[in-house]
């Protein structure tokens, strides 16, 4: 499924996946808070809610998620900001890859826009190679919208890879 993807960007999408699929490979999420459970930390839930939550989250993997129609991960509430570094660290790669798949976004550009304290903390468990698989992500993002004229979201993207993915960008061949 590449819907919303130029044609010429195919090639890059697919790379970008399988770069995802290779530094994430592995990484789980135990010992982390899990997506229903950033639910209830958004809710301000007691410890019995949280542990119903994480009973919720079935999957074996993060790649499991990847076409799990039950998984929002646009909800509106919970979500990355939720999250320990440990659940970040596992929820970015399905979501990194149903972006790329399909060209949007908006939820996984606000948690890449790292620009505070809190925001450098939840990314601190991420491998230099999962960094710059998400800088090469984020620029993918950037030229995705660039194709659309800029149109949803495309100022984002490049704030995001201007506040922090620079500096493990090994290039920038899709944005100039």
């Amino acid at each position: 499924m590449t819907e919303g993807i130029p044609a010429n960007l195919l090639a890059e999408q697919r790379a970008v996946e399988a770069q995802i699929r290779e530094a994430f490979h592995g990484i789980s999420r135990v010992g982390g808070i899990s997506w229903s459970e950033s639910d209830v930390v958004d809710n301000c839930g007691s410890e019995a809610e949280l542990a119903a939550a994480n009973a919720q989250d079935t999957e074996r993997c993060w790649e499991d998620l990847i076409d799990d129609p039950n998984w929002d991960v646009d909800g509106g509430f919970g979500g990355f900001s939720f999250l320990d570094p440990i659940g970040f660290a596992y929820y970015i790669a399905p979501a990194m890859v149903r972006s790329c798949r399909n060209g949007g976004g908006e939820p996984i550009v606000h948690a890449l826009t790292v620009n505070e304290r809190f925001q450098k903390k939840l990314v601190s468990r991420l491998s230099a190679r999962q960094a710059q698989t998400i800088a090469r992500f984020v620029r993918l993002m950037i030229a995705i919208h660039k194709s659309a004229n800029g149109e949803t979201y495309g100022d984002a993207w490049q704030v995001a890879y201007q506040m922090y993915w620079r500096q493990w960008g090994t290039g920038d061949p899709l944005i100039g």
